[in-house]
């Protein structure tokens, strides 16, 4: 039986509770590495999975390229047929002579014969007409789908073949676009026969015509039933990849056509979806070619698809694949690593749980058996997260108070071309050299200190390429036997800063656009807003305020005009005195442009700087804020539009000396102006060399 409480010695019963509370503290180690494993679990099999769809999208995108390709080639084959007919120069000289009413009777027969047996032979070997039959007379009624015919100008049949039935309406807009100069193309559609007809049409031009100028005196047309041999170009050759399928569409009075026939058998053209189907793969095809998305087919199914518009022609490739085929893998993985750590957290919950159990009656000698133990399945579970985090990308590295490493992960070595195992006990400047190290160990030093974890981005040079790193310094307390450290997470944000700097780019073109337009508005005030943006962000920087204030000052300067979009042009460019309404429409105009930009997620408040900028330091502004509670940078902004205003020639007066405009600045100092940004306004003109920098803001614009 085991010994009770009341048994045990003072010595025995502390070493007891100790014991107990080095296994709850180990629990809860077990607790949070159990959460820390699955969440590296998640965010690696997530991660595979994005690089998987990445792959699925470029496979899936060569495909559809290479189908578009060949089913735009097969049409750009049955032009041609038509073409070499139309350029046929007995066709042209014959059409010639109709369009001119000059007959030959001596040879008219003899043409008519050969343009029949040049269409009927035309027909036969490119599959326009059925085996054993010939070309007819005009009179005779035709029947069947297919066929060619030669019409004159009017669109009267002069030779047809065989089967060639009445034209279709809708083949009459083919023969629009041919009378444009332009190969027709009649959609596919069902014949009267049940199955899939196309129709093509080419002008014919006079012998001395030019093609593409001169007015069409005849037309080629041709109707030719669609078979198996067309919808075998949508299979890829050598195409293993299960469920994967190829399909025609196209958009027809907000309906999704399926033109080729489907895996669960559906013939062509019998399949119809409604394009605002929710998450529909093929109506995505349609509205968005060449991009990417994980959708639903006609069956309801979760595919992969993308798709590529066919050339001249109003169909698309829609090339698919079943989602959980194509993530089987990645499904796999996450599977079996889940149940590998499942089972693992769960033995060592199990072992943790039963030494508990087994602590109230142990001894000393018991509990050294039970911390040779946990130390045992400790060392397992570390072996177990380093096999986690080596599968990381991020470099993951713990150096120690005097800069020593700890620990890294292999993402970590192989990147700076050493073993894993030579690591330990090195600097991080050792690793990857002094130079790169210097202001990470900075950080680190300073973390150990503080105790506050930071945040940072490094652009580091490497292999005689700039990358871009953002690091996570995460301070490790001391322990029992543990000299405090610091953890270091290192991402590779190259490509993500190459793609943040090209949206800015692209963002300031639309802003500069943007004033440019506002500012051609009225030729006097050209330019006024880029300029005050300068002056302002110049007092912003000359005041000594951060970067961000100083990017807010100069954003606010070059917006503050976009509401005088709404000011009529005639009030603008006004050389008499305003009236009372204008005025106001005048005055409103900064919060017009405050309410334009509000929704924009600037990093500073630049709609409140715009807002505010009409504000006087006396309180008697519109919305009557004083002093300090007028933002510095409307404060900024405010002084720099004046200055601006005032040294710039208007339609209604030449423009003042600068030492004037300082002047009248200076006068309404702690009325309606701070009097530091005018200060360090007139700092700048006399000692910066702000006078010679803006001289040209005194020279009328060329109106």
């Amino acid at each position: 039986m085991d010994e009770t409480p009341e048994l045990m010695s003072p010595e025995e019963l502390a070493l007891e509770r100790r014991a107990k509370r080095s296994t709850l503290m180990s629990l809860g180690a077990v607790a949070l590495a159990a959460v820390i494993l699955v969440g590296l679990a998640f965010v690696y099999v997530q991660r595979e999975r994005q690089r998987d769809l990445v792959q699925w999208q470029v496979r899936l995108g060569i495909v559809a390229d290479s189908r578009a390709l060949d089913i735009g080639r097969w049409v750009d084959e049955r032009f041609a047929v038509l073409r070499d007919i139309a350029q046929n120069l007995s066709v042209q000289l014959y059409m010639t002579n109709l369009e001119l009413n000059t007959p030959q009777p001596d040879s008219d027969a003899v043409e008519g014969q050969y343009l029949r047996n040049l269409l009927n032979a035309t027909a036969m070997r490119e599959g326009f007409l059925a085996q054993g039959q010939t070309a007819v007379d005009a009179n005779v009624q035709p029947t069947g789908d297919a066929g060619l015919a030669l019409l004159d100008a009017n669109l009267r049949p002069l030779a047809v073949t065989p089967g060639m039935p009445n034209l279709p309406p809708a083949m009459q807009g083919a023969i629009q676009q041919a009378a444009a100069g332009h190969p027709g193309l009649m959609d596919l559609s069902i014949g009267t026969n049940g199955k899939p007809v196309i129709g093509f049409a080419v002008p014919v031009y006079a012998v001395q015509g030019d093609p593409g100028v001169s007015p069409a005196v005849g037309f080629v047309v041709g109707l030719r039933v669609v078979g198996d041999g067309f919808f075998d170009r949508l299979r890829q050759p050598g195409d293993t990849v299960p469920s994967a399928e190829n399909l025609l569409v196209r958009e027809s009075a907000g309906m999704v056509d399926y033109l080729s026939p489907l895996a669960d058998g559906t013939p062509p053209l019998k399949r119809r979806l409604a394009v605002n189907t929710p998450e529909l793969a093929a109506a995505f095809a349609i509205r968005n070619p060449g991009d990417f998305a994980e959708l639903r087919d006609y069956r309801g199914t979760t595919v992969l698809a993308t798709g590529r518009v066919v050339p001249q022609t109003p169909w698309v490739i829609e090339r698919k694949v079943d989602r959980d085929i194509a993530l089987a893998e990645t499904d796999r993985r996450l599977s079996i690593m889940l149940t590998v750590i499942i089972v693992t957290i769960l033995g060592i919950a199990a072992g943790a749980i039963a030494l508990w159990r087994h602590g109230s009656s142990i001894r000393v000698s018991q509990l050294a058996i039970r911390y040779k133990v946990a130390s045992e399945l400790f060392e397992g579970l570390l072996q177990f997260v380093r096999t986690i985090t080596d599968s990381q990308p991020s470099q993951i590295v713990v150096s120690d108070g005097a800069g020593q490493i700890t620990f890294a992960n292999r993402p970590f070595a192989e990147a700076w071309g050493i073993a894993v195992t030579a690591i330990k006990g090195k600097s991080i400047a050792d690793v990857i050299g002094p130079a790169r190290a210097n202001p990470l160990e900075e950080i680190n030093r300073r973390v150990l200190a503080t105790g506050a974890t930071e945040s940072h981005v490094h652009t580091i040079e490497h292999d005689g390429a700039t990358l871009v790193f953002a690091t996570e310094h995460v301070s490790i307390p001391a322990r029992p036997r543990r000299a405090p450290g610091v953890l270091m997470v290192m991402t590779d944000i190259t490509e993500l800063d190459r793609a943040r700097t090209r949206s800015e780019t692209v963002f300031a073109e639309l802003i500069a656009a943007l004033v440019g337009l506002v500012d051609r508005r009225d030729p006097y005030a050209a330019r006024h807003s880029a300029r005050t943006a300068e002056v302002s962000a110049a007092i912003a920087a000359e005041m000594g305020l951060d970067a961000a204030q100083v990017a807010t000052a100069r954003r606010a300067g070059q917006l503050m005009n976009v509401g005088k979009i709404t000011v009529p042009p005639e009030v603008l460019t006004k050389s008499g005195p305003l009236t009372e309404s204008e005025r106001e429409v005048v005055a409103n105009s900064l919060s017009v442009s405050a309410e334009i930009i509000e929704k924009v997620p600037f990093p500073g408040p630049v709609a409140d700087t715009i807002r505010q900028i009409a504000e006087h330091w006396d309180g008697t502004g519109p919305l009557g804020l004083k002093g300090d509670d007028i933002l510095v940078t409307a404060r900024i902004v405010a002084v720099a539009n004046a200055f601006v205003a005032m040294v710039s020639p208007r339609a209604y007066r030449d423009a003042l000396a600068f030492d004037e405009a300082c002047d009248t600045l200076h006068a309404r100092e702690e009325t309606a102006f701070d009097r530091r940004p005018v200060s360090a306004l007139i700092n700048i003109i006399d000692n910066r060399g702000g006078a010679e920098r803006w001289a040209h803001f005194r020279t009328p614009p060329a109106v």
